[in-house]
């Protein structure tokens, strides 16, 4: 068991028994405990990492492009959410420290995003979502709007890591987790 499994545990038991009558069931919040720690601990831990490398405003622009895309194109999952949570905080500090140097190649990195989404997106959210599989055509559409807007709005951090996210659309080693 890793450590979000044992924290989402222990939270979820004490606020059910504090709350038996108020709270769904324990497996319940469970999950939903799981889901908050896992999402806002790589958020906590980026933004902290940024303002000590005075790199506050490119994460918030890398975690706005890269999230945004995500959420609508899936992409590639680790096995374990810790392994999620380093990766994907040294991914968002890398393409923050890095993004700037990218700013002369913004439309290639935009047409190799919008090849690579509209191969791939969306890309192992069967799992993720409760949409109908006839519904991911919107996933995609979607995707490619955010991809084009974000070109628009022409921030380099932005995109690259709509670039990075794209990437990680691509399906490795048959669509098996890491």
């Amino acid at each position: 068991m890793n450590m979000i499994d044992q924290i989402a545990d222990k939270w979820s038991c004490a606020a059910k028994s504090k709350y038996p009558d108020e709270l769904p069931s324990q497996q319940i919040v469970r999950y939903t405990l799981k889901f908050i720690i896992s999402n806002t601990i790589p958020i906590f831990i980026v933004l902290i990492a940024s303002m000590l490398l005075g790199i506050t405003k490119e994460t918030v622009f890398a975690l706005i492009g890269f999230s945004s895309l995500r959420m609508f194109s899936g992409g590639f999952h680790f096995k374990s959410a810790d392994m999620c949570i380093v990766f994907s905080s040294l991914l968002i500090i890398l393409i923050a420290l890095g993004g700037n140097y990218f700013e002369n190649y913004s439309f290639a990195m935009y047409l190799a995003s919008v090849i690579l989404v509209m191969i791939y997106a969306p890309s192992k959210i069967e799992q993720q979502t409760r949409v109908k599989p006839e519904k991911f055509k919107w996933f995609k559409i979607i995707s490619l709007i955010i991809v084009s807007l974000i070109y628009i709005i022409n921030i380099p951090v932005m995109n690259l890591a709509v670039l990075v996210q794209s990437l990680l659309l691509i399906r490795l080693r048959g669509g098996e987790k890491l």
